[in-house]
Formats: structure tokens, C-alpha cells, sequence
């Protein structure tokens, strides 16, 4: 799941980053921050979004299997710092606000700045809940792992309206950052 901010000037993103990285790494870095400063708002509000949508049929039985599947993986199983992390990892609304995150390209031709929800860091099986939990539409599955019932559950939009509320803050504290740290770079040049 992607939400891209597009700033006008993305060649010019694009020019800042390769001369940032032959002359000044560490201006190259404050660029990068900045970015993802700004960026960061949006990130908090598609999290709280997720976090606030309400639970509808279900009785939080995955949660507990969850958890308990962390900490089969866990290296000592048997200590409170990984009983914790297990918890904390285990419910659902939980796992796909920790998978959200901001992804900065300023190289190639798709320079620029997109909060995504990180498929890499969700079960596998999770993996497409949270698109479709972004729909009204919704999804099927087996009620509580009986395949012969089916549970139908209904999403409601939650990622693109939180991301878009920020969208124009975000382009104007991105193109000011540019601004600011290609100025530096005529300085230091």
C-alpha cells in the first residue's frame, strides 16, 4: 500500500541528491531528515487511522495466537522482554500501524517521498489486509480457521484520507528543505 507525495520538482530533487552526494554527505543526511520530518505527521495520523477502526465480529482470538506464534520464535522464550515484544506484535490494527513507514527515493526516475505500509514486516498471511481493510468491500475468511464457515469483514477507507490531509504541508516542507540545503550546498561550493 503506497500514498506518494509529488513535488513538483522532482529532476530537481533528483540534481540535489546526486550533487549532495559527491560533496557533502552530511548535507545529503539533513536533506533526508527533513523529508522524513515532514513526512512524519502524515505517518502518525495513517497510524492512529488504522488503530481507531473498529473491531466487528471478532472476538480478539488471533491476537493470543499471535503472540504465541512470536514467541515460539522468540531466542528465551521465557522472558518478560520477549513475552512483551510478543504482545505488542500480536494484534492486527497493531502490526500494520508498526508496518507504516516513509520511503525516500532521490535517485532514478521515481525520485521522491511515499508512505507505505511495509509488507516485509506483517505475517505472511497478513500481507493484503491492509489494502483490504482499506475497502468497504472488505474480505473473506475461514471463521476462526473452519474452512467449512466464512466470515465476511468490511474495511472503511483509513490510509489515502489520512495521508492527503498533509499532502500540501508536506510538499511545501519538502520544497523548502530543498531550498534551504541547495542554497548550503552554493555556500559550501
Amino acid at each position: 500500500m503506497v500514498a506518494e507525495v509529488r513535488v513538483a520538482g522532482a529532476e530537481q530533487m533528483r540534481k540535489l541528491a546526486r550533487d549532495l552526494k559527491r560533496v557533502d554527505k552530511k548535507l545529503a543526511a539533513k536533506l533526508r531528515k527533513s523529508i522524513r520530518d515532514a513526512a512524519r505527521p502524515a505517518v502518525a495520523d495513517a497510524k492512529t487511522a488504522i488503530s481507531s477502526l473498529p473491531v466487528t465480529g471478532s472476538r480478539g482470538g488471533g491476537t493470543k495466537k499471535r503472540a504465541d506464534q512470536h514467541l515460539q520464535r522468540a531466542k528465551d522464550p521465557a522472558s518478560e522482554k520477549a513475552q512483551a515484544r510478543a504482545r505488542a506484535r500480536a494484534g492486527l490494527r497493531r502490526s500494520i500501524a508498526a508496518a507504516i513507514k516513509t520511503d525516500i527515493r532521490d535517485g532514478g526516475r521515481k525520485a521522491g517521498v511515499r508512505i507505505i505500509v511495509d509488507g516485509s514486516k506483517l505475517p505472511a498471511d497478513q500481507r493484503t489486509l491492509p489494502r483490504r481493510m482499506n475497502t468497504r468491500k472488505g474480505w473473506r475468511h475461514p471463521l476462526f480457521g473452519n474452512r467449512e464457515r466464512w466470515y465476511a469483514q468490511r474495511g472503511a477507507p483509513w490510509f489515502e484520507p489520512s495521508i492527503k490531509r498533509h499532502v500540501n504541508r508536506v510538499r511545501k516542507t519538502i520544497l523548502a528543505a530543498m531550498d534551504e540545503i541547495a542554497r548550503e550546498l552554493d555556500n559550501k561550493t
